[in-house]
């Protein structure tokens, strides 16, 4: 955090020390990762078990057997390595979810507090559309004075993706594809992967839309969080060193 020159604004300090807690998050998210791994592979992690099946044969008999099956969490097949391999990717893929939209949750509560102080600041009361990360922004840019830092929104269509959606980034491939007309969700959409992934990311999309998170992700989160924290903090010190007539 750098040095305030100014009267210590109390939303600005919790803004940038949390990103310690979330740094401790993401870091604990993959250690927690690794260690499932680690104990997907012990002996006795996939449970065998055995049930009674039946068939019919070609002549209309019905004949009985037993069907092995497998399980290793709440994963379930008659496959052992796909189901292990199954349960693997679910934990890794969940663990990751979960810091990510943790993280983001203490982001946006602190980004709020930072509108309301810039809103104080500036005296803006004009109209701004969008969730709290999005008027964030807009005052950032617009009043503040932060027209050059450039926006966390490929962030926030992610995190959406993860909280509403269940980590599926409904038709991404055929709109990243296709040439026709797109609605403004879709173009936000594109917008958001392709970002996260010309950034090296650490996301990626599979044929069923699924948006995946690798090791990389959660650190790169903390990392971009840092960076508009930072770009942040020294614009509004900079507004109201340059504001005499500041309310505070």
């Amino acid at each position: 955090m750098a040095r305030l020159t100014f009267p210590i604004f109390i939303h600005l300090w919790e803004t940038t020390s949390s990103v310690a807690i979330m740094k401790m998050l993401a870091e604990q998210a993959e250690r927690n990762v690794e260690l499932a791994i680690k104990e997907a592979e012990l002996p006795g992690a996939v449970m065998e078990g055995k049930y009674s099946d039946e068939v019919t044969n070609e002549y209309g008999i019905n004949y009985e057997f037993m069907q092995t099956y497998y399980t290793c969490g709440s994963c379930i097949g008659h496959d052992y390595d796909e189901v292990k391999s199954e349960y693997i990717h679910l934990i890794t893929q969940l663990t990751r979810r979960s810091a990510f939209l943790t993280i983001f949750g203490l982001f946006e509560d602190r980004m709020g507090k930072c509108l309301e102080l810039m809103k104080k600041l500036s005296g803006y009361t004009g109209e701004m559309k969008g969730g709290v990360i999005e008027k964030t922004h807009f005052i950032l840019k617009e009043v503040i004075g932060g027209e050059n830092i450039a926006d966390v929104d490929h962030l926030t269509v992610i995190r959406n993706v993860m909280a509403h959606s269940d980590g599926v980034a409904y038709d991404y491939k055929s709109i990243s594809t296709t040439k026709s007309k797109k609605n403004d969700r879709q173009k936000r959409l594109l917008r958001a992967i392709r970002r996260a992934e010309a950034e090296n990311a650490g996301i990626s999309v599979n044929y069923l839309n699924h948006v995946l998170m690798n090791e990389r992700f959660l650190m790169y989160t903390v990392d971009e969080i840092q960076r508009y924290v930072n770009n942040v903090e020294a614009a509004v010190q900079t507004y109201y060193k340059n504001e005499s007539d500041s309310p505070l």
